[in-house]
């Protein structure tokens, strides 16, 4: 055995790996946990780590998900499925077991662990916006591809998290240098963020920000400071929700636009195909109206490359990237209408650009305009596929289903993917086969494998702790509790290695120090009792 200080050594090391690992993909996240898994067997002293871990009752709430899983074998037919489900989640179970049995960190470790994970979200936000500004050669059409590490969306939540980290450490710490690189830090990661369309991260600042303000503000500022800075707040977001509720309209026709007159024939003398049924507009002009695709097909393979019946760079039809670039444009769709085009509309069309007022760097712009057409196209029947929104609200409508024919025990831990592909043809989705996915939403996963029972237990499990240490917990657990708890909503956080890695590693290590504080003040009140 090695001496107890080269055993703490290497844990702070496979710590800080760890916390730094997570950022940049499977085999970074998993070799530091070996390394922490091995250091704590070749230490040895198991009978005084399983004492630890025997007596603490945060141990057992937080191994009881692990435990939720297990048991949910017993009710599933898909057992394959669920022993892969167990593998992935098996952090859930031996991260609380490694940290709980070891001595808790010392501020100074503490600050050099979290220094660690924020430099290496900034340094993994500088490779992606180099692959996403071309530096790499690699052609970025769709800016989620720039996330090479992990799920953009996953990505998104670790940068929130940083973003005010890096404040809080602004705020506490007292070197003008270190605090000049913070707000550089924190202005850099919001930069990227809105340039990566990582509206996930930045509605979660929107909404864990303020209230992590006015928390602050109750405690410390005068009265009237704190009244004005709600105020502040409130008004500020009932403008953004006002912008973003007139905005659902964008692509509703415009009844005054001369471009929706019907006509009868084009220039060539050819009729015009009318397709009225199709509602849906660029810029206030029908997209299907006043169409040849005769005379479009033809002028189109003249000018590009790219074949009339093919797809855009995007992987779109795009033919009906044409159709809507040439309707924003108020364009008759047909030879002279493609004669219109400039060589730079013709590129933005092969490219995917489906309005010519569109720029392609324009950011979170985009991406709202993005979820705005998928949900229009959603309301008017179309198939959701491919659609971050939409598609969501397809999982959820079918997870609801699976729960209201077992809403007990669920229906058990490996047979989720198997109850949703019988669901879908069930209600004859729309969705095409290859996304024919499973909840994104962690409350309807833990429901749908475990019914109301297992629902009760996770929510037990995410509370119970928070409020029992709540006296206790470093002030960062709080805006991860809430990011994490809000990311639960929209994404299965803890079906994926870096989600859950990324939660677990998190929730044990603040419980962790919280709990060694309150075992702490326990023996010092018993002391002072018994004096």
């Amino acid at each position: 055995m090695l001496p107890a200080h080269w055993h703490r050594n290497i844990f702070l090391f496979g710590l800080i790996g760890l916390a730094s690992g997570m950022l940049f993909g499977t085999v970074p996240t998993s070799i530091p946990q070996i390394i922490l898994a091995a250091n704590w067997l070749l230490e040895k002293d198991y009978n005084y780590k399983f004492q630890q871990l025997k007596s603490n009752k945060i141990f057992w709430v937080l191994a009881c998900l692990y435990i939720l899983h297990l048991v949910g074998m017993f009710n599933t037919q898909d057992t394959q499925h669920g022993l892969d489900d167990l593998r992935n989640k098996i952090p859930l179970l031996t991260l609380p077991a490694l940290l709980l049995s070891t001595k808790p960190l010392s501020q100074k470790e503490f600050r050099l662990l979290f220094s660690f994970f924020f430099l290496s979200v900034l340094v993994s936000s500088f490779c992606c916006y180099a692959v996403y500004a071309g530096y790499t050669k690699k052609v970025i059409l769709d800016v989620r591809k720039a996330s090479v590490f992990m799920s953009h969306i996953r990505f998104s939540l670790f940068i929130a998290f940083s973003v005010i980290g890096i404040i809080y450490v602004y705020f506490k710490e007292e070197k003008k240098g270190v605090k000049c690189l913070c707000i550089l830090a924190a202005v850099w990661l919001m930069f990227f963020m809105y340039q990566l369309e990582m509206a996930t991260g930045l509605l979660f600042l929107l909404l864990v920000g303020p209230i992590l303000i006015i928390s602050f503000s109750l405690k410390k500022l005068p009265r009237k400071i704190t009244i004005g800075l709600i105020v502040i707040l409130v008004l500020s977001g009932l403008i953004i929700f006002n912008q973003a509720l007139s905005s659902l309209n964008m692509f509703d026709k415009s009844s005054s636009n001369k471009a929706n007159i019907l006509l009868e024939k084009t220039k060539n003398e050819n009729y015009y195909f009318q397709d009225t049924s199709y509602k849906i507009a660029e810029n206030g002009n029908l997209i299907t109206v006043n169409v040849n695709y005769g005379e479009l097909k033809k002028e189109w393979n003249l000018k590009s490359q790219l074949s009339f019946d093919g797809s855009d760079k995007k992987g779109n039809k795009l033919y009906f990237t044409l159709l809507r670039y040439m309707a924003s444009k108020g364009l008759t769709k047909d030879s002279l209408g493609i004669l219109s085009l400039s060589k730079e509309d013709v590129v933005r069309i092969e490219n995917g650009t489906p309005n010519y007022k569109y720029n392609v760097n324009s950011g979170l712009i985009s991406k709202w305009r993005e979820i705005v057409w998928e949900y229009t196209k959603y309301k008017h029947g179309e198939n959701p596929s491919g659609h971050t929104l939409t598609m969501r609200l397809e999982f959820w409508k079918n997870a609801c289903y699976i729960i209201q024919k077992r809403p007990v025990f669920g229906v058990g831990t490996g047979d989720i993917q198997g109850s949703f592909d019988k669901m879908y043809i069930f209600t004859n989705s729309k969705l095409d086969p290859l996304w024919r996915l499973r909840c994104h939403n962690q409350y309807l996963a833990i429901t749908v494998a475990f019914g109301f029972v297992g629902l009760f237990i996770f929510l037990f499990y995410l509370f119970y702790p928070a409020i029992l240490l709540r006296k206790k917990l470093h002030y960062l657990y709080w805006p991860f509790f809430l990011i994490a708890l809000l990311s639960f909503m929209t994404e299965d956080t803890l079906e994926t290695q870096s989600g859950v890695t990324f939660f677990i590693f998190f929730q044990t290590l603040f419980l962790w120090q919280a709990s060694f504080l309150c075992l702490q003040s326990s023996k010092n009140k018993f002391e002072v009792d018994k004096t």
